[in-house]
């Protein structure tokens, strides 16, 4: 991502190592609290009860919040940066449906093509720094799910709800994989693009 930075955005080397060790450390973050969730879930149904799935359930709620402030590191780094033109105009003409089905075909990312969509209207019209806010705030709703649940883990529904928060967390780290896998995408390589003459 630091290549791709730093040919999109007037970065500095130091703001370009910054933000890939906080990229990367809020990547580990959100992987782990996959983990945590999986955990409390488990124990939710198989083991101790809600009380004890509580526990990972918070876990994974701090790490989301940790993830979530690094998030919003990245994007202040990335705010110091601007697009040029013939960047914008690059992330405008970009073939996101082939590109799409280039990743779900190698098994690199998800089939999931709302997610996908919503990753490419943050693109189009906010760049990197769009996505990377887009992805705290889905990292941040995902924590607040966890939140409202713990809050409510006396409630005999209580039981029910996890799996909603795992629901809301999977989609959450099928979205970073989408991420991931389009900011392999050379900047500004013509071989993605939509010809001038057919786009849209």
């Amino acid at each position: 991502m630091s290549a791709v930075c730093n040919k999109l955005l007037s970065l500095s080397e130091e703001d370009l190592r910054n933000k890939k060790q906080l990229a990367l450390a809020a990547g580990t973050e959100l992987n782990a609290a996959a983990g945590e969730l999986c955990r409390a879930l488990e124990l939710a149904e198989h083991g101790d009860g809600v009380s004890a799935a509580a526990v990972y359930a918070a876990a994974a709620r701090e790490r989301l919040g940790g993830a979530a402030q690094m998030l919003d590191r990245v994007a202040d780094i990335l705010a110091t940066g601007s697009l040029t033109e013939e960047t914008a105009v690059w992330y405008g003409r970009l073939d996101y449906t082939r590109l799409y089905r280039s990743g779900v075909s190698q098994g690199q990312v998800p089939q999931s093509a709302e997610l996908w969509q919503a990753f490419t209207e943050q693109a189009r019209t906010g760049g990197p720094l769009g996505i990377c806010r887009d992805m705290r705030e889905r990292t941040l709703a995902v924590s607040a799910l966890i939140g409202d649940w713990l809050e409510r883990i006396d409630d005999p529904a209580a039981d029910s709800a996890l799996p909603r928060v795992q629901s809301a967390m999977a989609d959450l780290a099928a979205y970073s994989q989408l991420v991931a896998f389009a900011n392999k995408v050379e900047p500004r390589d013509p071989a993605w693009v939509i010809p001038r003459n057919t786009a849209a």
